[in-house]
């Protein structure tokens, strides 16, 4: 988790983000109503993600076993979100699945429209009890 950290702190590497991932990883986010599954998808998301950021920063770890978890700020235009990032390794210590919580839900669905063109779903959209 430390050299995932680290990968996407540096700039998000893709050789690096391949060498970290497993094959069939399931990536589970504010990108696609479905798992994003594969690790030339995971990697090139990631990297897009990333590449979009002006802030992208890993700010704690916490790790066990299998299980790790990340404390995370993202920052993609104008919307911004803290979240936790967790992860599950194989037997082989590859990710083999994250999933992404972010908070609040306002910034997550102005985050989610920043990515919605990179990403190819269609934008959501915030909806209150006066609509």
């Amino acid at each position: 988790m430390e050299s995932f950290v680290d990968c996407i702190n540096g700039g998000a590497d893709k050789d690096t983000l391949t060498g970290l991932l497993a094959r069939d990883v399931r990536l589970y986010g504010p990108f696609s109503d479905e798992p994003i599954v594969g690790r030339e998808t995971a990697v090139e998301t990631i990297k897009s993600v990333n590449g979009l950021s002006s802030d992208d920063t890993y700010l704690e770890v916490l790790s066990g076993q299998t299980h790790h978890a990340a404390h995370f700020r993202l920052q993609v235009g104008d919307a911004a979100v803290n979240g936790i990032f967790m992860v599950l390794l194989d037997a082989d210590g590859l990710i083999t699945e994250v999933s992404i919580f972010y908070r609040t839900l306002p910034a997550g669905v102005a985050l989610q429209r920043n990515l919605s063109e990179v990403t190819g779903m269609p934008a959501w959209e915030l909806r209150t009890n006066e609509q």
